[in-house]
């Protein structure tokens, strides 16, 4: 059994690091939302099943016969309650990555607003089992990932048939949301159907990976992202030196100036240049004062305008 383990540890292990790997590729292609937020998806869920899941393997075999039993069960409960909330940001992930992915706005309020139920609901559920054993409170925990994963997951799955973007596509959206939902009935049948037990825990465990796994291996090789991909850079000429004296642009509107003419949106540049949202904003009011343009496409044509200068 400890052979099998250390096999399905080390499984686990390159599964995490090959779906982030590969979502961290698609990311340098295909700027696009839906793809960070799953790259956060995975990371969160990854985070979980290392720290919940694997980390009660390790106390069993460092500790396990070391430890009295109430004092084994108390480490053990503590251990995956802690784990819960890299659950619940990987699940919020989950529907960020569903809404961007189908073309649709994930609101501002809704972060919080998750977080703050899902969050309640952990405490909640550490208040119940604060005097429980690990055999006692595990039924508990294993209920309420089953319900969790069974409502996200199929949330997801309809939002993203619903959708309409066009990259992901409609067949691409069709097949994301089966490997989700699948994902979700596996691993909540395990926990509900199969009583608890090392290979319970090695199947769960398995199949929490594989489902992070899979939904990057297909966006890199089936779907279809090219819609997302960025225009080439444009070459900025050397008359933009020029340009940026005359109008007392600073280093930062430059890099912004620059970003907007290779097409990248607000969000996107913020994300580029690691500022805020609203920074980006306020940089480009004070480009367009400055350079008298009234939008970007005016912006754009100043600046391409540069090379008949040359």
């Amino acid at each position: 059994m400890e052979l099998i383990s250390l096999v399905i540890f080390i499984f686990s292990a390159a599964m995490a690091a090959g779906s982030i790997l590969l979502v961290s590729r698609l990311l340098e292609e295909y700027p696009a939302p839906f793809l960070r937020s799953l790259f956060y998806h995975n990371i969160f869920i990854a985070a979980f099943g290392f720290y919940g899941i694997w980390g009660q393997f390790i106390i069993v075999f460092f500790s396990g016969s070391r430890l009295a039993p109430e004092t084994f069960s108390t480490v053990s409960v503590i251990s995956l309650l802690l784990g819960l909330p890299f659950l619940v940001f990987g699940w919020m992930m989950l529907l960020k990555f569903g809404a961007e992915a189908a073309g649709f706005r994930f609101r501002s309020y809704s972060t919080p607003l998750f977080l703050l139920v899902n969050f309640g609901i952990i405490i909640v559920l550490g208040y119940v089992i604060r005097d429980m054993a690990f055999s006692e409170a595990l039924p508990l925990f294993k209920y309420y990932y089953a319900a969790a994963v069974l409502i996200y997951s199929a949330t997801t799955a309809f939002i993203l048939i619903r959708g309409k973007a066009d990259s992901p596509g409609r067949q691409d959206r069709h097949y994301l949301a089966g490997i989700f939902a699948a994902g979700a009935v596996m691993q909540a049948a395990v926990l509900l159907l199969m009583p608890y037990s090392v290979w319970m825990a090695l199947i769960f465990v398995f199949l929490l990976f594989a489902e992070i796994t899979l939904l990057p291996l297909y966006l890199t090789y089936q779907a279809d992202l090219r819609p997302c991909k960025l225009p080439d850079p444009l070459q900025i000429p050397p008359g933009m030196e020029d340009f940026i004296r005359r109008h007392e642009i600073s280093p930062r509107e430059a890099d912004i100036i620059t970003e907007i003419c290779n097409g990248l949106s607000n969000q996107e540049i913020a994300d580029k240049l690691f500022i805020s949202l609203q920074t980006v904003k306020d940089h480009t009011s004070r480009i367009y004062s400055k350079t008298n343009a009234r939008n970007r496409m005016q912006l754009m044509t100043m600046v391409r305008g540069l090379y008949n200068m040359q």
